[in-house]
């Protein structure tokens, strides 16, 4: 009986010869044979490799040594042929196939092409088979007839494809995975935005993966603005398979890889926001434009008819925050959302943190980042000149934090009802995607929604138990299948316990409901004997509220171009943290081990002598040696040190003390950032002051102490810098009052074990 094959790419107008049947592959790549039959593929009089006939056949098929191994994808005579073929094809591209025109074979004709063995065979030693077909002047001189031929008339002239892009292509091929880069999707403005998709070798319609931002769609990072950037991240791409000597962390920055999900039957659509890429537009970092693509980018997605009309988004960091401004604004076909990192209030938990400035990440950005992403000159909104102007929530919300602002706008996710899945991050060495992700998760509406607390949440989303948790979510939410998902407890903390070991604990809601919140009283007195810290102001932190009316003063200027992480002191894998410009806090040590999860709070009484004051708060441990305890370990970020990394944070700026009634709770204090809420200190004048300490957990032995360090600036570990203003803190000194008449503590959140 005859049946039919398909050569998957798929590869169109190759020659195929069985036994019994030939002709050449039509456009999807078929062919015909009979059961039993091996089937010679060819170009011209060229054969190029046999298989035995199959359903579905790759290029690592016809290569016997190779045999359809993803292992053996460095074969050279497969390169080879791959090279060839691509060489080819009448497209410039081989995302819509490897497409031979007729008069291909004619031209190739009876040519004495070597694939396997090149020139490796000549005397004078073993040569590199692959360098030989490049310099083979057989080869050559085709390419060069290719060239004069009405197939590549008008075109660019064709070079020999890279083995780095033939590999790329064939790994593609036996994965079932199909590219398609640059797709114009239109926007309802009357632009349009690129993007690139991946589809599985299907014509089953698939549910949609997508992210929308402004990082690049290029093999890791960055764009492809000509062919040397083509070419390089082909290179790249292989070495991440070929064992990644390179040390990536993924395909694509912050995306889903496509290895992991396009064979589970995902497509993923990655695009380029206005003004990012090659995409027209003006550049608004997570403004309402970008907000307004993404929406358009969904809808169109949805109705394409390998689509089967359901959208997930997944994302970290910048494309976990794009998610929640789309998603306000109520895409009919936006399914569920997984969002790694986050952030929502964009002026509270990015740029203004506790109503100070944070200078330093986006300079960085645009240094690193986001530039070499953009193709041609780069149109962007200033938005770092957006946000100095405006040091309130309300200074002007058409331009930024508004709803529907230029950049960084606030969503609603009090309006948001899509089923969702954020991470939070314990561990990040910026001042952001804690406290957010926290935050997302308590202020969306929708009923179905989870959250994790992980250590590594950067490098764990694409482990293969993160992919199996969220392939579940999304087979749930966009393929209908009941498969348990939502039965699970919605809160899976990772309880830290010091040099990045952790256990994880399930919970049912956030923060856990049988959390105590216990109170560590400040008291400016000095520190036992026993506690050697060679510092100034190191003082008591009592479980008792102190008999005795004390303070402490400390000066508020420091060097803000002091290194964020100094030389460290002491002997050991673990030191403590550099002595506190401030002033520290230091309990004694504790009698039974304690674990900490949730939100702390800090309430302190202060005077300075300027109108402002800049107050950041760590929550730090030392063990029984007076070390630091680690709480990171080495599972951040790469490139960034994990040093002196504090349990938990949290930062103030006084004159924005003010706080909101209507969001704050008994373990979060929530301040208002209004301009008409602005509260300068008077000379000498005695105020208390609330400091939400960012969520995070965390094991505290027994016999280990609780250090609580009190600054003036961003500290050792902090995050990002944040702006100094020299006008209140040059020459200004900042008094912390304790005691009966003012009672500064810091409040943290216990978590007993669960009733057996």
């Amino acid at each position: 009986m005859l049946r039919t094959g398909r050569f998957a790419g798929p590869v169109v107008g190759l020659r195929f010869e069985t036994p019994t049947h030939s002709g050449f592959t039509d456009d999807d790549g078929t062919f015909g044979f009979r059961d039993g039959e091996v089937v010679v593929f060819s170009v011209g009089a060229v054969p190029v490799g046999a298989a035995r006939g199959a359903e579905r056949i790759t290029l690592a098929d016809i290569v016997a040594r190779v045999d359809g191994n993803i292992d053996k994808l460095s074969d050279p005579g497969l390169t080879n042929i791959a090279r060839f073929l691509l060489t080819l094809n009448r497209n410039d591209s081989p995302d819509e196939g490897i497409h031979l025109a007729p008069e291909t074979h004619d031209l190739v004709g009876g040519r004495a092409v070597d694939f396997r063995y090149g020139l490796a065979s000549l005397p004078g030693g073993p040569v590199d088979p692959v360098q030989a077909f490049t310099d083979d002047p057989t080869v050559a001189k085709l390419i060069d007839d290719l060239n004069q031929t009405e197939i590549r008339a008008g075109a660019e002239p064709r070079r020999l494809a890279s083995a780095s892009a033939a590999r790329n292509e064939v790994r593609r091929n036996v994965l079932g995975i199909r590219r398609f880069r640059d797709v114009r999707i239109p926007l309802r403005n009357g632009s349009f935005v690129y993007a690139d998709i991946y589809r599985p070798d299907t014509s089953e319609p698939v549910p949609v993966v997508m992210n929308c931002g402004v990082y690049g769609r290029a093999f890791v990072h960055h764009s492809l603005a000509n062919d040397a950037d083509a070419e390089r991240h082909e290179a790249m791409e292989e070495r991440y398979f070929r064992g990644n000597p390179d040390g990536y962390e993924y395909e694509n920055h912050e995306s889903i890889n496509t290895e992991a999900w396009i064979p589970r039957g995902y497509a993923l659509v990655r695009v380029d926001s206005p003004g990012a890429g090659k995409s027209p537009g003006t550049l608004g970092i997570w403004g309402i434009d970008e907000a307004e693509a993404y929406y358009d980018a969904i809808e169109w997605a949805a109705a394409q008819p390998w689509s089967n009309g359901n959208v997930g988004l997944w994302g970290m960091s910048y494309y976990a925050v794009s998610q929640h401004a789309v998603a306000s604004l109520n895409p009919p076909h936006l399914r569920a959302m997984i969002a790694i990192g986050t952030d929502t209030d964009l002026y509270e938990e990015v740029m203004y943190t506790g109503g100070i400035l944070n200078e330093e990440f986006f300079p960085g950005w645009f240094e690193h980042g986001i530039v070499p992403a953009i193709c041609g000159e780069v149109d962007a909104k200033d938005f770092l000149g957006i946000a100095r102007a405006n040091p309130f929530r309300d200074s002007d919300p058409a331009a930024i934090f508004g709803p529907r602002s230029e950049v960084l706008m606030r969503p609603a996710p009090g309006e948001v009802t899509v089923p969702l899945w954020t991470v939070a991050a314990t561990t990040h060495p910026g001042n952001f995607h804690q406290l957010g992700s926290s935050e997302t998760y308590l202020n969306t509406v929708t009923p179905n929604k989870k959250i994790d607390f992980w250590e590594d949440w950067f490098l764990k989303s694409y482990s293969t138990a993160a992919v199996e948790d969220h392939a579940a979510f999304f087979d749930h939410w966009l393929k209908g299948i009941d498969n348990g998902i939502m039965d699970k407890p919605p809160v899976r903390l990772e309880i830290r316990t010091g040099r990045g070991a952790s256990y994880l604990q399930e919970e049912h809601e956030w923060p856990v409901a049988r959390t105590q919140y216990v109170r560590w009283y400040l008291d400016a007195s000095p520190s036992g004997p026993d506690l050697d810290l060679p510092c100034d102001n190191v003082l008591r932190l009592v479980r008792a509220m102190p008999e005795d009316d004390r303070s402490v003063t400390y000066s508020a200027e420091v060097d803000p171009t002091a290194p964020r992480f100094p030389p460290a002191t002491g002997e050991g894998a673990v030191m403590t943290a550099p002595c506190s410009p401030g002033a520290t806090f230091v309990s004694e040590p504790l009698e039974e081990d304690t674990v900490l999860a949730g939100y702390s709070t800090a309430v302190l009484w202060v005077a300075g002598t300027s109108e402002d004051m800049d107050i950041y708060v760590s929550v730090r441990v030392l063990d029984a040696d007076n070390r630091e305890v680690d709480f990171c370990g080495p599972a951040l970020i790469p490139g960034i040190s994990t040093r002196f990394y504090p349990l938990a944070k949290g930062w103030l700026k006084a004159s924005h003390r003010t706080l909101d009634t209507e969001r704050s709770t008994d373990f979060r204090p929530k301040h208002t950032h209004l301009r008409n809420d602005y509260a300068p200190l008077e000379d000498g004048e005695i105020v208390p002051v609330e400091i939400e300490i960012i969520p995070n957990t965390g094991l505290v032995r027994k016999g280990h102490r609780i250090r609580i360090d009190v600054q003036p600036y961003t500290g050792v570990g902090h995050g990002m810098r944040h702006a100094y203003d020299p006008a209140y803190h040059d020459g200004a000194h900042n008094t912390i009052f304790t005691g009966p008449s003012h009672p500064s503590y810091v409040q943290l959140p216990v978590l007993p074990a669960k009733n057996s």
